[in-house]
C-alpha cells in the first residue's frame, strides 16, 4: 500500500517528469522507494530509468521483485525492459523455464558491438556483474559458442564458471558442452543438467551441514561458504563426485573444522589446489 509520503513524492514527481526533468523525477522516486516497495512505484520508476536512458538501472531494480511472472504489470515492464537492454539471452531463459513468451520482441545487438563486448569481456580480469549480463546482448549461438570457450579456460573465475554453465541449464541448450571441472575436460548436457542449488546432492549436501551445525549457527555462515566454494568446483559433475552425501558433508565437516577429510581428503585437496588464484 502506498503511504501518504510515497504518493506525495509521486506526484511531484510527476510534475517534475512533465517539465522534463526526469533526474529531479527519479530522486523523488528513488526516495519514495526507500520508503516502502510497491509494484506501482517499481514499474513508475522503471519507465523513467528507460526514459532516462538508464537500461541497466531499471533492468537491476525490476530483477528485485520476488516474482516478475504472476503479476502481468511487472512481468509487462520486465519485457519492456528486456527488450530496452537488448538482453536476448534472459528472454531465452525465461521462456524456456516459464514457458511464457516475453511480450516484447527482444532482438540481441549487431554483430560488430557483439564481437566488441566477447573482446572486451575476455580482457577483463575482475568480471563484474555488469560485464556479465552484457553477454546477454548476445545472440544465442554466439553466447554458447563463446560460453564453451571460456569453460575450457582454466584461469576463467570460479563465479563465472557456474554462471556460465547454468545460464546453459536455463536456456535448456542441447548440445554436449565440455566443461574444466578439476582440471579434467568433462561434458554434460545442459537440458539435462539441474541448476546448483536445486540439485538433489547439493540440497542433501546443505541440509547435513546445517544439522551438523544446528548448535553452532554463528559458525555456520563461514562453513557454509567453504562448502559452496567445494561444491560450486565440482558443478556441474557434482552427482559424480558425491555418490554418499551425508559421508561427504561428514567428511567435508571434519576437512573444514581439522583439515581431515577423510576417505574424501585427496579430493578436497585437489579442489583446493585447482581454484584460480
Amino acid at each position: 500500500m502506498t503511504s501518504l509520503s510515497q504518493k506525495n513524492l509521486l506526484n511531484l514527481a510527476q510534475k517534475s517528469e512533465a517539465n522534463g526533468d526526469f533526474e529531479q523525477a527519479i530522486q523523488y522516486l528513488e526516495e519514495a522507494l526507500r520508503g516502502g516497495r510497491t509494484a506501482e512505484l517499481v514499474i513508475r520508476l522503471c519507465d523513467l530509468y528507460l526514459k532516462n536512458g538508464q537500461e541497466y538501472a531499471a533492468f537491476a531494480l525490476i530483477k528485485e521483485e520476488p516474482d516478475l511472472f504472476s503479476e502481468q504489470d511487472i512481468f509487462a515492464e520486465y519485457s519492456k525492459i528486456l527488450q530496452a537492454n537488448h538482453f536476448l539471452i534472459e528472454a531465452l531463459e525465461v521462456e524456456n523455464l516459464s514457458k511464457k513468451s516475453v511480450q516484447i520482441a527482444v532482438t540481441p545487438i549487431d554483430l560488430t558491438e557483439q564481437q566488441e563486448i566477447m573482446r572486451q569481456f575476455k580482457q577483463k580480469k575482475h568480471v563484474t556483474q555488469f560485464d556479465y549480463e552484457q553477454l546477454f546482448k548476445l545472440d544465442l549461438s554466439n553466447f554458447v559458442n563463446f560460453a564453451q570457450s571460456l569453460l575450457l579456460d582454466p584461469s576463467l573465475n570460479f563465479a563465472v564458471r557456474i554462471a556460465l554453465c547454468e545460464d546453459l541449464v536455463r536456456l535448456g541448450v542441447k548440445d554436449k558442452i565440455r566443461v574444466l571441472v578439476l582440471s579434467q575436460s568433462e561434458d554434460f548436457i545442459p537440458r539435462n543438467t539441474e541448476l546448483l542449488e536445486k540439485g538433489t546432492v547439493y540440497r542433501e549436501i546443505i541440509s547435513a551441514i546445517g544439522s551438523r551445525y544446528y548448535h553452532r549457527p554463528s559458525q555456520l555462515p563461514t562453513v557454509l561458504g567453504e562448502v559452496n566454494l567445494i561444491l560450486g568446483s565440482l558443478y556441474p559433475k557434482l552427482a559424480k563426485y558425491v555418490d554418499e552425501p551425508d559421508s561427504f558433508a561428514s567428511d567435508l565437516a571434519s576437512y573444514i573444522e581439522k583439515h581431515d577429510g577423510r576417505g574424501h581428503h585427496k579430493l578436497f585437496e585437489q579442489i583446493y589446489a585447482n581454484l584460480p588464484k
